[in-house]
């Protein structure tokens, strides 16, 4: 009986056990050496430092610290720069020895299984003397457990190789695993410069946003095949449907009106992407520049029903030409997507088990809106993107008319941002707004100035920001009778227009409307100097009968019962999403 007894302990110690390897060291060796760029113009002699994101840091011999964005380095340079990366991430992962499932280690686990059981039931009719449900549950059970570990093992590489794919980025994100998923924190915020390029632009500019916690992303650890899969050529243009690596969402090519491809619309940058209207910097096509720093046979991307993506080319250096509708293939390790340079561009939908409501997968993570989303503003292309880390400053240019302009913003702390609107004759605009929680809270605007300081709004900076037609109800409701109707506004629209018209031509030129002849006092006044780029012509003229459409469009938008007569409640939720 003890031998009996001794022999099953043994077996299941075995079946347990981990043998944890001893930490290596690093090795003691120099890292200083000479770098250059991809188009070899210049040169410097430093020491390595680290790999962050998209960026390396390097130690000039004089001591000082310079950061050089991977993509710029060369060939060789890039190479030596990755294969550091994986020997130091390497070192600083608990070098744990795990044996790795095979139809081998399967069937010899299952033979001691059996003899596992099989000395089990023996022991148990030795010790009972005759058949018994005792000896039998104990082998059920040891088998039960053998299994369990072999499920857990499996989740656990599962885990492990999605981890790996993101540790390339692991300053820019973080992640944590369940049983069901694998989660990543993001701030949505890539390395490299954002928005140039971009000719069809409504005034979105990138923000941080808050990934985190319960609002994170999420990869199906277990992704399954669907019976009915998702198409996104008649779903989904709402939200993302896939995430890059480095913690950027991907959205589907076509917009949210259903038929426009961003990219042939000129809506996306150099790398792929802009900002949605709660300025959060999404991808809508393969963000295949990845493949510079995590390796061309390593996955860009995550789709959210767990598949990976990957770039133009396969395992074998070629660009797969079996692909189906939704752009992807089974190959000897599962299913995966693939980025194609035509349409649809990445996953062509989700072929993975997932949750859609109201045209896009559920739960996934939201935008933090910080103001009003802007409106298209026509001939303007952005040219450039400047982002200070250390004042913790962006600036976008952009042209419109043949003059520059710019935003630039600036994190001030405690969820608020300063903005300042430069346009093409130096004139300056500032704002200050306030984050949009996640609750669903409004963010407030607040204060207004121009640059001499002046408050633009008569509310004070305390109150929440009103909808146009809301913060001069009481101005355009000229008999008091508590309605705002069409005739009144017209009149409003008259009335200014006439005051700017100085020539009476029938158009406003922009010495005119900017307040260089007779002053207008009105509450449209101000409505077309701050808009004026969004109702001018080409030749920067604004004419009665745009400026009369826009202003009209707005009302109908307000008046939501369309009964004609607008009340004043009416007005102050029509910037408000029903």
């Amino acid at each position: 009986m003890k031998k009996s007894f001794v022999m099953l302990t043994a077996l299941v110690l075995l079946f347990n056990c981990r043998v944890s390897l001893a930490h290596l060291g690093h090795e003691n060796e120099s890292n200083l050496k000479t770098w250059k760029t991809s188009d070899g113009l210049v040169e410097v002699q430093a020491f390595f430092v680290c790999h962050q994101g998209e960026n390396v840091k390097l130690c000039k011999v004089n001591g000082s610290v310079i950061s050089i964005p991977l993509s710029n380095l060369s060939d060789m340079d890039r190479r030596w720069v990755l294969d550091k990366s994986i020997v130091i991430n390497n070192l600083n992962i608990p070098n744990t020895f795990e044996l790795p499932i095979t139809i081998g280690l399967v069937l010899a686990i299952g033979v001691l299984v059996a003899i596992a059981a099989l000395s089990i039931y023996t022991s148990g009719i030795i010790f009972w003397q005759r058949s018994s449900v005792f000896p039998l549950a104990g082998a059920i059970v040891l088998m039960g457990s053998v299994a369990l570990l072999a499920v857990d093992k499996d989740d656990k590489q599962s885990t492990t190789l999605i981890q790996k794919h993101f540790e390339p980025f692991s300053g820019k994100v973080k992640f944590r695993s369940d049983n069901d998923y694998f989660y990543i924190e993001s701030e949505g915020m890539p390395d490299h410069p954002m928005m140039i390029g971009i000719r069809a632009w409504q005034q979105q500019v990138p923000i941080p946003q808050h990934y985190v916690g319960k609002n994170a992303w999420r990869i199906p650890i277990k992704p399954k095949l669907a019976d009915t899969p998702v198409s996104a050529k008649t779903n989904l243009f709402r939200g993302a449907i896939a995430l890059a690596v480095n913690g950027v969402p991907i959205f589907n090519p076509i917009k949210n009106d259903g038929k426009t491809d961003t990219l042939i619309a000129g809506e996306l940058d150099e790398f792929g992407g802009h900002c949605g209207r709660a300025d959060d910097y999404h991808y809508h096509i393969g963000p295949v520049h990845l493949q510079k720093i995590v390796g061309a046979n390593n996955p860009i991307g995550y789709a959210l029903d767990g598949f990976p993506l990957y770039g133009f080319t396969d395992a074998n250096g070629k660009e797969p030409k079996d692909l189906d509708k939704f752009n992807g293939r089974t190959e000897k390790d599962g299913y995966r997507y693939y980025s194609t340079k035509t349409y649809p561009y990445i996953n062509g939908g989700l072929r993975g088990e997932v949750m859609v409501r109201d045209g896009q997968i559920d739960p996934q993570p939201r935008a933090n809106p910080i103001r009003p989303d802007g409106r298209p503003l026509k001939g303007a292309k952005i040219t450039g993107f400047v982002r200070d880390d250390s004042k913790k400053t962006i600036s976008v240019k952009y042209e419109l008319n043949g003059k520059t302009n710019s935003i630039q913003y600036s994190n001030n702390g405690a969820g608020t941002y300063n903005f300042i609107f430069t346009n093409g004759n130096g004139d300056e605009t500032n704002a200050v707004y306030e984050e949009k929680r996640i609750d669903g809270k409004d963010s407030k605007d607040k204060k207004g100035s121009d640059k001499k300081g002046e408050q633009s709004s008569k509310k004070g900076a305390e109150e929440t920001r009103l909808p146009w037609i809301a913060a001069h109800f009481d101005e355009l409701d000229l008999d008091k009778d508590g309605y705002l109707i069409l005739s009144e506004l017209k009149k409003e629209i008259d009335k200014t227009f006439a005051g700017f018209d100085a020539n009476k031509d029938g158009k406003l030129t922009k010495d005119e409307y900017s307040g260089k002849g007779s002053p207008v006092k009105s509450a449209l006044a101000g409505f077309i100097k701050g808009h004026a780029e969004e109702f001018s012509d080409k030749d920067g003229t604004i004419s009665k009968d745009v400026l009369t459409t826009a202003m009209i469009k707005m009302y109908e938008k307000a008046d939501r019962k369309n009964t004609g007569k607008l009340s004043k409640a009416e007005a102050s939720q029509s910037g408000k999403k029903q």
